[in-house]
């Protein structure tokens, strides 16, 4: 993780596939400008067909949670390349999870300033250790200004 030059916040997503329960997780944290955590959460879903569509459900529901808390300047990476490029370019027809980069693209118009980024594995420790926490949940814990014990001292791996 960097600073950012901006006073814009940056919110990494990722999903964990939990196939023996044939279910999965989705973490998202979302830092201010200058590193701080200012809101995380943890969700486990019903495991879909493909670990693309599942990456396209995190992206959707980390742009709504950086909607949900205010947020109108916000740039959000994933390390799913393919979902990420699916978003950049409005390419929904033939992939499964069309609908879902559909939803996004109207979900970013609320917005001011909005932009995606690919971002290798190792850059997205706390989101992929918040999806994995979902494992042991039955719903959808959030933090805000805070992450749970466990996963903070994660927040130090997110390099670029």
């Amino acid at each position: 993780w960097h600073p950012l030059k901006f006073l814009y916040y940056k919110a990494n997503f990722d999903v964990a596939i939990f196939k023996a329960s044939s279910s999965a997780g989705i973490g998202v944290i979302i830092w201010d400008s200058r590193g701080d955590s200012i809101g995380a959460l943890s969700v486990p879903t019903p495991l879909s067909t493909s670990v693309a569509l599942m990456e396209a459900l995190a992206c959707w529901r980390a742009i709504l949670f950086a909607k949900e808390i205010g947020l109108r300047q916000v740039i959000f990476e994933g390390d799913s390349a393919v979902v990420i490029q699916a978003v950049i370019q409005g390419n929904s027809a033939l992939a499964e999870y069309g609908n879902i980069i559909d939803d996004i693209r109207i979900l970013v118009a609320d917005f001011d300033f909005i932009h995606f980024n690919h971002v290798k594995r190792n850059c997205n420790a706390v989101a992929d250790a918040l999806a994995k926490k979902a494992k042991v949940l039955s719903d959808l814990v959030v933090w805000l200004e805070d992450v749970p014990e466990d996963i903070a001292p994660l927040l130090l791996f997110d390099v670029p």
